[in-house]
């Protein structure tokens, strides 16, 4: 239900794990600095001060309601430097390694790509970089 948030959230630099399944917040009550905890379920009196009822449907509206919270965390430093699938730190990747994995043009186009080590994907900057910057500059309360 919130997978596109997840994937937001990794793009502004947060470690952020996703399970679609339901997880027990007593779980993480004890870790010297509890992960907050978003959830879509309608939650009955919780005792977990970091858990967190998101309304809507749509992930700008999502991002909006969780704003305040998340942007101190928010890092310059650290955007879009995670894998959007699968939350793992990228790695900057020589570039022919990537030539088999990217279409042609996005190759001819781009010097500097980054690799997951985990699941392989390969990301570069490009238009969509520019959208997601737009994004964060809201996040942040600072003009494009």
């Amino acid at each position: 239900m919130l997978g596109k948030l997840a994937k937001y959230l990794r793009i502004f630099g947060l470690d952020t794990l996703y399970s679609p399944k339901n997880i027990n917040p007593e779980d993480y009550s004890t870790e010297a600095e509890p992960p907050f905890i978003f959830t879509r379920q309608q939650i009955n009196q919780h005792k977990y001060g970091r858990l967190m009822h998101i309304k809507s449907d749509h992930v700008h509206e999502q991002l909006e309601e969780i704003k305040d919270l998340i942007k101190p965390y928010i890092n310059r430093g650290n955007i879009m430097k995670r894998c959007i699938e699968c939350n793992t730190p990228l790695i900057d990747t020589v570039r022919e390694e990537v030539e088999q994995f990217v279409p042609e043009f996005v190759f001819h186009n781009n010097q500097r790509f980054k690799r997951c080590p985990a699941c392989k994907k390969v990301y570069w900057q490009g238009s969509h970089s520019k959208h997601m910057m737009k994004c964060v500059n809201r996040m942040l309360d600072e003009k494009d």
